[in-house]
């Protein structure tokens, strides 16, 4: 996998402020499309059928931001791996191979890194 972007430790642990910031946000705007529009999810089930809901314009205001603000931290290069958990991972490149720098919610630094393919459960210290 060849990454448009690598991160430096310094340059992931510059976003560490934002994500700190904004995590918390993502996580709330997702539980709230899922807990608060029950209504929108019967709708998606009817849509075939023309069906619709009262709740599409406010969910669709949530739905925004939320995609809003995903985007906005795909388009800086991060890689979101675990929403309800926190996950953010940065490609970086360590010994002439590709890796990712991985940050979990609420640390206050890059400490870890893992392979490509093992995931949270590889991450070993920097």
């Amino acid at each position: 996998m060849t990454f448009k972007k690598y991160f430096t430790v310094e340059e992931a642990n510059s976003l560490v402020p934002h994500l700190l910031e904004i995590i918390p946000e993502i996580q709330s705007l997702s539980q709230t499309l899922s807990k608060k529009f029950p209504d929108v999810k019967k709708a998606w089930k009817k849509a075939n059928e023309n069906g619709g809901s009262l709740q599409g314009p406010e969910y669709l205001v949530f739905a925004l931001k939320f995609n809003s603000l995903l985007n906005g931290l795909k388009n800086r290069g991060c890689v979101i791996k675990g929403l309800d958990q926190g996950l953010v991972d940065f490609p970086a490149m360590r010994e002439g191979k590709e890796v990712y720098l991985c940050w979990k919610n609420p640390e206050t630094k890059i400490t870890h890194w893992h392979d490509l393919d093992s995931g949270f459960a590889g991450r070993q210290e920097l």
